[in-house]
Formats: C-alpha cells, structure tokens, sequence
C-alpha cells in the first residue's frame, strides 16, 4: 500500500487526503485575514480607546485568544492546499480550529452582568452574579476538547493518515462541544427573557428600569445593536457547535468532515460572523458603563466607580413612578449609549 506522505496531484487522490480535498486557499486567507483583523482592533479597542484601567481587558482576552487560535488553525490550512496528505498539518489545524470559539462564548458571559443591570436586573431570572458560572460550563467542555483531541491524533501516521483512536477521541471532542452547546441554550433562554421582559416594560414606561444614580433613561441606539451583537455571535457559535457534533458524531472520515463546502458555510463563516459581531459591538464602545456621562457631573463620577448589581428600585417596585415629572430630581432624559 502506498504511503500517503508520498502522495502529489498526480499520483494519488486528493480524496485519500485527511481533509478530502484541498484547502482553498483563498477561503483560508480570507478567513486568516478576518481574524488577524478582529485581533488588532480589539487590541486597539482595548489599549487605546479603553479606559485607563483597562477596565475590559477581561472581555478582550479571550476574544483575542480565539483570534489567535483561529488564524494559526487556517494559517496551517494554507500550508496544507500544497499538500494535503500531510497529516500532522491536518491535525494541528483542526486542533486549533474546534477550540477555538469556546473563547468567544466565554466573552459573552463575563459581559453578561453589566449588559443585565443595564436592562434591570429585575428582569433576570436569576442573580446577574451567577452568569459567569457559565465560564466553568465552558471551561469542563474546553478540556473535554482537548482530551479527545490529544486521544484522536495519538495514533496518527504519516503513512496511513488518522489511525483507529480518532474513533475513540471524536465522541470525547463531541462531549466537550456538547457541553459548550448546553452553556449557550442556558444563556440565550436566561437571556431573551431578560430582552422579553425589558421591551414589555420599555413599551409601557419608556424606560427598562430605574437607576439610582441617573432615574429612569431610555436605552439608545448603540447599545441596542450591542445587545444585537451578542445574541448573532452566541447563536453562530451554537449553530457551528450543531455542525461540528454532526461531523465527529459520523466520523473524521465521514462525507459531512470531508466537504469543504459545507466546512466553509458551517464553521468558518459562523465563527467570523461571531467574532467580528463582538469586535465591532466591543463593550469599550458600545456599553462602557451602560449610561452615558454626562461630563463633569458628580453622578457621572459615582456611576464609574460603582460595581454593577441590582438595581435598588426596578420598573415593578420602584417608588411613585407615575408622578415622576421632568423637573423631578430623579429624572433625566440621558440615554443608555
């Protein structure tokens, strides 16, 4: 039998490659571009535009890590078009390439808190303070990743391609993508009913809840479309996390793993639509502190240094909210960001 590391375009098929068929390297270096794109502005959200206290460096961390991770795993991708039968390249992009937006979900959630007590943390139906635990839900799926991973490429030839562990490692990396795909129905069900409940009340008082500090605000146009941002990027994660259980579910041999075509559509295109949303609507920008400053004013001052929790009075409980008027000391016509 040959060996498939003497393998050209013209002795053997491409089929008989670990990927199936050769990497489009144009594809690659588009999607190569987009993420060494989304690193550098968020690098430059979070060092130039941020605060001095680089308040949001725990948001862009992970975010950036998964930039990282994803233009390795398509710039090895680029490195196999010229040889696909190469199957330590192989491994190493899909490697890269399966763990890589678990770092994205995990920004979600540490921006979780904020963005709710924004909205009113009434709203929720849990405490604001519990959401982060979705990060350990994320983290258990993580390390299941890469302990299939580490079980699936041990046996690995140049000569014979994937060996007979990828079958015992493919259920393990399904399991942690799983687990990661749990983490996300939790948080868009918790969620949209925090989105639900705040345009019910938002419809009737104008208004999601009441801040101690500035009253009752209306929330603007940037921070709707940063909520917006969150929900497309968390819903093409899980949308990619249903694609990639399919194809370890089948086989890294099967039909589903071995067409680019629907590798480019389900994976690639959803992870760069997620982690540009994120870029773009980055919380330096698009939700900072939730309200807008009103310079110089001592309530601008306070609302920096407060730590985000319940709101003290919220749209169901707030005290004498129909006899606020626009001269009361509580109201204000800011609005959210």
């Amino acid at each position: 039998m040959r060996s498939i590391a003497d393998c050209t375009f013209d002795t053997c098929p491409v089929a008989a490659s670990p990927y199936g068929y050769p990497p489009s390297t144009a594809a690659d270096a588009l999607f190569f571009v987009i993420h060494i794109g989304s690193l550098l502005a968020c690098l430059l959200y979070t060092f130039y535009l941020a605060e001095p206290n680089k308040r949001w460096l725990k948001f862009s961390i992970p975010v950036s890590i998964a930039c990282i991770l994803e233009a390795i795993g398509y710039a090895v991708r680029l490195g196999s078009a010229s040889d696909p039968w190469n199957v330590a390249l192989y491994a190493t992009s899909i490697s890269f390439i399966f763990v890589a937006p678990a770092c994205i979900s995990t920004g979600i959630y540490i921006v979780m808190p904020e963005t709710i007590a924004v909205l009113g943390a009434e709203h929720s139906l849990i405490s604001i303070a519990y959401y982060p635990l979705l990060i350990w839900v994320d983290l258990v799926g993580f390390f299941l990743q890469l302990v299939g991973i580490i079980t699936a490429f041990s046996d690995l030839s140049a000569d014979t391609g994937l060996g007979s562990r990828a079958q015992i490692g493919s259920p393990i990396i399904a399991a942690g993508i799983a687990l990661q795909s749990l983490s996300l129905i939790c948080f868009l069900v918790l969620f949209s009913t925090v989105l639900l409940r705040a345009a019910v009340a938002h419809s009737q008082y104008g208004y999601t809840t009441f801040h101690p500090i500035h009253g009752y605000v209306p929330m603007a146009h940037r921070f709707k479309f940063f909520i917006a941002m969150l929900l497309v990027s968390a819903m093409c994660i899980f949308a990619r996390n249903l694609y990639q259980m399919v194809v370890l579910g089948t086989g890294l041999d099967s039909w589903p793993a071995k067409n680019q075509a629907l590798f480019a559509g389900l994976d690639s295109l959803l992870v760069a639509e997620a982690v540009v949303g994120v870029v773009v609507a980055h919380p330096v920008t698009f939700l900072r502190d939730g309200i807008e400053k009103r310079r110089g004013s001592r309530s601008a001052v306070l609302l920096m240094e407060e730590e985000p929790r319940p709101a003290r009075y919220g749209i169901y409980d707030s005290p004498n909210r129909h006899d606020r008027t626009p001269s009361s000391s509580v109201y204000s016509t800011t609005s959210f960001i």
